[in-house]
């Protein structure tokens, strides 16, 4: 039997799995977690037996097959739908009555025959994560199953080995399995390849399991092509550096994610808003403010773990950490980001100091949001917004020579904050240098535009030009929000 199909009424039905898989996939651990994350909308469960998974073979040519104790080099993978969709044990068939299986498919989880720490490669949608909230950096994965290719939107997770690898070293797994299922530029690494590229030499089979420091983590995202920052917490009021965390995240950039206090890392990949927010001072309030949790994808969890953002977690509770623990993060960067997160936010107070030709907020009664996106989405979001704006605000941005890359910062009212819109809005050149005074591409309000040379602007204001608008002024201008995917929870 290659394959089998388990029906689920009610949450108890998931122990069904612990009599249809072997004890070396841990099948009641996976029932117990299953239980506790996935949500009722996930009604059937196709067990796929005697998968080939690449990145368990990784470590079984490299570890598993080399130890005394026998190892299986198959694994078993488990893939999760919904109510329509129906499985003929004979013809080996999936059928749904729309014929729309992709819709109704949410995601696979490949079990790993170690005896512990079974959950592998992984790819759930995060709206059948139980407590889910908010927005998430995604990918397309693709699947191949009974002659189906499925696609699904999702992070991929995996639990860490324990005898072979760590928290850290799963994070940067999925940091990096994202990459190069998004990003055709990035290769596929595997597990192995993980374990390897966080060390000059060959570690062997223990080292790795003895743990794994941020230097490490940086040097594997350094190896596989990325240009990693490192960014840690000065003191535990650093307001910057959660700021920049947050700003790296809104991007849609996923982190590595260090709490060295509690020795264990994750891999951060959204948030959700909490509203207006409590300020860290009386004035001016930044994005970062207005966050109420922030989505983790951790090892000891399935996926979309919400961690709170502010608030400091207590040892009753689960997860016994919060954002609050985090005091170093790790971004891996395209190359063509040269303008970090902390310079932006360096600038923005400074940004005020246009208000004389800019129409903005005051000061002390903004909302401030920056993030990167690629000029063409820029382009995109605008075109796709274009009554929003006077027709030669957008001729200008449209032949703007923008750098492939570029910050944008948004500046609000509480008013417009609350609705989701904007009062003006910055344009940063990301690959300007950190001596620039004026990396900077555009800045406008609803009245006034200010269109910067990036030819010609020097330490003056040469080739700055200023335009006036029209019919923009009781406009609502939209927050831009595109590189997470809101969670839809089913």
């Amino acid at each position: 039997m290659h394959y089998k199909w388990i029906p689920l009424t009610a949450s108890a039905d998931l122990q069904k799995i612990t009599t249809a898989i072997s004890s070396e996939y841990d099948p009641g651990g996976v029932a117990r977690r299953l239980q506790d994350g996935i949500s009722v909308a996930v009604k059937g469960i196709l067990i796929e037996y005697r998968y080939i998974d690449k990145d368990y073979r990784s470590t079984y040519y490299s570890l598993y097959s080399k130890k005394g104790q026998s190892y299986r080099p198959d694994c078993v993978r488990l893939h999760f739908f919904d109510e329509t969709v129906s499985f003929d044990e004979k013809k080996l068939k999936l059928s749904t009555p729309d014929g729309r299986l992709d819709d109704h498919y949410f995601g696979y989880m490949v079990l790993r025959p170690t005896g512990m720490a079974t959950i592998g490669r992984s790819v759930v949608s995060p709206n059948v994560r139980s407590g889910a909230k908010g927005a998430v950096i995604t990918s397309p994965h693709k699947v191949h199953l009974l002659g189906y290719k499925l696609m699904l939107q999702g992070f991929p997770s995996m639990d860490q080995h324990i005898d072979i690898s760590v928290c850290a070293h799963a994070a940067c797994w999925s940091i990096l399995r994202h990459y190069s299922e998004r990003y055709s530029i990035y290769r596929e690494f595997l597990v192995h390849d993980i374990t390897m590229m966080a060390q000059e030499f060959n570690p062997g089979g223990l080292v790795p399991s003895k743990g794994l420091q941020v230097s490490h983590a940086e040097r594997v995202f350094q190896a596989a092509g990325t240009f990693p920052v490192h960014v840690a917490r000065t003191h535990n009021s650093d307001h910057s550096f959660y700021r920049q965390l947050h700003a790296y995240v809104d991007s849609g950039f996923p982190l590595f994610a260090a709490m060295h206090e509690r020795r264990h890392a994750v891999a951060v990949v959204g948030y959700d808003w909490s509203g207006a927010g409590p300020g860290t001072n009386k004035g001016m309030r930044y994005a970062w403010e207005t966050v109420k949790s922030l989505v983790v994808v951790d090892d000891n969890h399935l996926p979309y773990l919400s961690i709170s953002a502010h608030d400091r977690a207590t040892k009753a509770k689960e997860p016994r950490y919060s954002a609050q623990n985090i005091d170093a993060f790790i971004v891996a960067l395209p190359e063509k980001v040269y303008y970090p997160a902390d310079a932006v936010d360096r600038l923005v107070p400074n940004l005020f100091d246009w208000a004389s030709l800019v129409d903005l907020p005051k000061r002390e009664e903004a909302y401030v949001r920056y993030f990167i996106t690629t000029g063409s989405s820029f382009r995109s979001f605008m075109r796709s917004r274009e009554s929003e704006f006077d027709p030669r605000l957008m001729a200008l941005v449209m032949s703007m020579p923008f750098a492939q890359f570029v910050w944008v910062v948004e500046i609000a009212t509480a008013t417009d904050w609350g609705n989701g819109q904007i009062s003006a809005r910055v344009v940063l050149d990301a690959t300007a240098s950190l001596r620039e005074l004026l990396p900077y591409w555009l800045f406008h309000g609803r009245k006034t535009a200010i269109v910067f040379d990036r030819m010609r602007v020097g330490s003056g204001h040469a080739g700055v030009h200023q335009l006036q608008l029209t019919g923009m002024e009781t406009t609502a201008l939209t927050r831009m929000a595109q590189n997470l995917s809101p969670i839809s929870p089913k």
